[in-house]
């Protein structure tokens, strides 16, 4: 706070603001000139506009628009103007991170307003609200259920992150969970902390991208001026084979669940899901929401239609939409008879339903088969999953060189390129041998 003399010789008060004020979009300093270039009384009318500004000021809290911090400058300090005896009333805010960067000038008030304007203040909201109001938007969109919960409990870990770890470090009394709090050093700070808790690549790379999700909607709703995770990635890929991460279903361990006395003592419901995903590639979620109707004869071959014309049907894309030829070993072990009792009293083809608030439709199966597996000692975290059948289908027909193009197809992949790099696993060696054969011969 001090006198500044303007090359007009006309005496201003200026007053410096917090950085953390300025970092939300405040002001740098506030200049008011004292319409007067006698210096004794410059002094005088000082006092008066100097005390009624850092009034203003430290009553400043997270609730204070900026615009309205500014009208309420302009109406107090022309009311004290008005016993001073001059011409042109002036009230300058320079708007900038870094002081030196915009060199101080008088503008008219007239001037600062369209400033003002064009600076745009940015409303203050908390991140938890901001966040109900982020996944209300989402959920006005074509976007799955599953998908909104992961945006929610993502961004969520990050708030919860944030509040807890004392990531940001504010002045005075100021709500840190405001959204236009958050800085790019807090969000690698962020990024930082993921790295550490144990989660895959892919995994983190997921947290980070809802993440930067959110903060681009604030930025889109004027909550915040940038998005603080713009810059910030993961870091280095993993050098594994995408193919490395993706665990399938060994031979001895299919044998060791489809022999078990648990697996031939469960339910039709849950022997033909589990088979339809070993031996047709399907998701766990497709093969529990079909409906007897979606088994059907496509020019004379038995196939089973993926599909979301039914009620509460989902697809994960346009792509999972397809006919799959039913293979050869479910129809000699009476699938086929299966779906035709099943058709005249149901139009599920099995008893699943959609549970929770997504409506995972393999949630109850998922639940049933990690039971049955510890039934017969496969122990947790060491064992395929569900999503591992389909892995195993699509590595085996890479193992029996099967045109990448056609297993897209069955699998329902938009990009037929990811079907054997991400999910069939490295070709046997002695495929790979007998390829190799034909260069022998041809050594003339």
């Amino acid at each position: 706070m001090y006198l500044y003399r303007a090359p007009n010789n006309v005496y201003f008060t200026r007053i410096c603001l917090a950085k953390y004020l300025r970092d939300k979009g405040f002001p740098f300093d506030v200049k008011v000139s004292l319409l007067t270039r006698d210096r004794a009384e410059a002094v005088i009318r000082n006092i008066d506009v100097a005390g009624a500004l850092k009034k203003i000021i430290k009553s400043i809290d997270h609730q204070t628009r900026i615009n309205d911090f500014i009208r309420y400058v302009d109406e107090v300090i022309n009311h004290l103007r008005a016993q001073f005896d001059g011409n042109e009333t002036d009230i300058t805010f320079n708007i900038t991170q870094k002081p030196h960067a915009i060199p101080n000038r008088e503008t008219k008030l007239s001037q600062h307003r369209e400033t003002t304007a064009v600076a745009q203040a940015k409303p203050v909201i908390g991140l938890i609200e901001a966040l109900s109001a982020f996944i209300i938007s989402k959920q006005k969109s074509a976007i799955r259920p599953l998908s909104i919960k992961q945006l929610e409990q993502r961004t969520r870990h990050f708030i919860d992150t944030v509040s807890s770890k004392s990531i940001l470090k504010t002045k005075l009394k100021t709500d840190v969970k405001c959204v236009h709090d958050i800085t790019s050093a807090d969000a690698m700070t962020y990024r930082d902390t993921l790295l550490t808790q144990g989660r895959s690549y892919k995994s983190n790379k997921e947290y980070l991208a809802a993440v930067f999700q959110f903060f681009k909607w604030c930025q889109l709703m004027n909550y915040s001026s940038l998005n603080p995770f713009e810059s910030v990635t993961v870091g280095q890929k993993p050098k594994a084979k995408p193919n490395q991460g993706r665990n399938r279903w060994t031979a001895p361990e299919l044998k060791r669940l489809i022999r078990s006395t648990a697996f031939n003592d469960s339910t039709a419901d849950f022997k033909w899901v589990t088979l339809m995903m070993l031996y047709g590639g399907l998701r766990p979620s497709e093969a529990c929401q079909l409906l007897s109707s979606d088994i059907k004869q496509v020019d004379g071959v038995d196939c089973i239609r993926v599909d979301d014309s039914g009620a509460g049907q989902r697809l994960k894309n346009l792509n999972a939409k397809r006919y799959v030829p039913i293979h050869k070993y479910l129809l000699e072990l009476g699938f086929i008879a299966f779906v035709e009792q099943r058709k005249s009293t149901h139009t599920q083809l099995f008893d699943y339903k959609p549970v929770g608030i997504i409506e995972d439709w393999s949630k109850t199966y998922c639940k049933q088969l990690a039971k049955l597996q510890t039934e017969i000692g496969m122990q947790a975290n060491q064992r395929p999953t569900s999503y591992g059948f389909r892995h195993t289908f699509i590595d085996e027909m890479k193992q029996l060189d099967i045109s990448e193009h056609i297993v897209a197809q069955i699998v329902g992949h938009a990009n037929p390129n990811i079907t054997y790099s991400r999910y069939g696993k490295d070709v046997k060696v002695p495929l790979c041998q007998d390829c190799c054969h034909p260069l022998k011969s041809s050594n003339n």
